[in-house]
């Protein structure tokens, strides 16, 4: 049996970890021993892992606040965290160590020197801005991985540039159980937050962080409210921004009918309830959230960034708006919202591309194929999206 370790910071609520969970639960349990390390205790998706599935963690020290670990107890735990691995993979030599984030590829690829595992980092986003030391210790440490694997063709690019030979990139779209998005039954959030049964719900889900847009949709809500009888704005999701969004809808006069929903276990019900879905982030990797909202049917409005745009196709699946316009955001949930026949075209095709290309039969699969070619040079093939 091929021993297999996951490394990632904590099994929070959000897109990697979403796909890593997915990931471990349905690998071929009689082919891989799958293990997640994590640096920090805090593990609030952990409850979904299957039992097959082990969790090893660092250190206690993490912090969580609104669903992210804000800091540590002790700086220190970023030093003995990784040491504690180091020595762990020099023990146990696993066969194949897999990372997703930053910190975790650096981590993974010294902890390769130390053992003969096979080391497969990970792209999840192209920022639009990175700081100096975290560009060389990344372009530094490439070399040592033995694969990379991106979730939009964006990332391949992105590492190619970076120094990594495109042979040993491959890309592997995530994946979600798209017919628990399809079937679920709407909830009752108008009931929940006392709507009028006839309200237009606009709504988005993710992290609440600054390069989500989410300041973006709040600067639009004021003219779309204006155009839109009864329209209200459901967050869904939380993170360190929530505050300050909360006190911009305040600003704004728009508060009442702004909702801030938290972390809900309840995501496909609620993209079920939703009329339209706005994801205006700054910049991505591969957006569970937009394929979540695809598999719903939804009508969305998106930025053409990169991981958006493998996604979306403008004007057949969604519609594109420019990164940090208010205004076009405003024109285009309006435009879908008066337009119903647009708005279903685009919500049908979205839902068929989403069962068609992004399953988790499908990411598992892509993963798979990566592990036999890169673990054993003697398969030939790639994965590429």
């Amino acid at each position: 049996m091929t021993t297999l370790w996951y490394f990632i910071g904590a099994l929070v609520v959000g897109g990697a970890e979403r796909t890593l969970v997915d990931l471990a639960n349905e690998v071929d349990h009689d082919e891989y021993d799958v293990t997640i390390w994590t640096i920090f205790s805090t593990n609030p998706l952990e409850s979904e892992l299957s039992p097959e599935v082990t969790v090893r963690s660092l250190t206690d020290a993490g912090r969580l606040e609104n669903g992210v670990i804000a800091g540590v107890e002790t700086p220190l735990a970023y030093v003995l965290a990784p040491i504690r691995f180091w020595l762990a993979a020099r023990r146990e030599d696993p066969d194949i160590i897999q990372s997703f984030l930053f910190y975790g590829n650096v981590i993974s690829r010294i902890a390769g020197l130390l053992c003969s595992a096979t080391v497969i980092t990970g792209v999840r986003s192209v920022p639009d801005s990175e700081p100096l030391a975290r560009r060389l210790i990344d372009r530094a440490t490439m070399s040592l991985s033995d694969g990379i694997v991106s979730n939009s063709t964006a990332g391949r690019e992105f590492v190619v540039d970076r120094g990594a030979d495109r042979d040993d990139v491959s890309v592997v779209y995530n994946g979600r159980d798209i017919e628990t998005y399809r079937t679920a039954a709407p909830a009752p959030v108008r009931e929940e937050l006392e709507l009028p049964a006839e309200a237009t719900v606009v709504g988005t889900v993710g992290r609440l962080l600054e390069r989500k847009g989410h300041y973006d949709l709040l600067e639009a809500w004021p003219e779309i409210a204006t155009e839109i009888p009864d329209a209200h704005l459901v967050f869904v999701g939380d993170g360190p921004e929530r505050s300050g969004l909360e006190h911009r809808a305040a600003e704004l006069g728009c508060a009442e009918t702004v909702h801030f929903l938290g972390t809900r276990q309840d995501v496909p019900a609620l993209l079920n309830a939703m009329d339209l879905f706005v994801f205006p982030s700054h910049f991505e990797g591969l957006p569970g959230a937009v394929i979540e909202a695809m598999a719903a049917g939804l009508p969305i409005v998106a930025t053409p960034v990169d991981g958006n745009s493998d996604l979306i196709e403008g004007y057949r699946s969604g519609l594109f708006v420019d990164v940090e316009s208010p205004q076009q955001l405003a024109w285009a949930t309006i435009r879908l919202h008066q337009n119903p026949e647009l708005a279903e075209s685009l919500g049908s095709t979205a839902a068929a591309r989403a069962a068609r290309e992004f399953t988790i039969a499908s990411m598992v699969d892509g993963f798979d194929s990566v592990y036999r070619r890169v673990h054993d040079p003697a398969v030939e093939g790639t994965v590429h999206g």
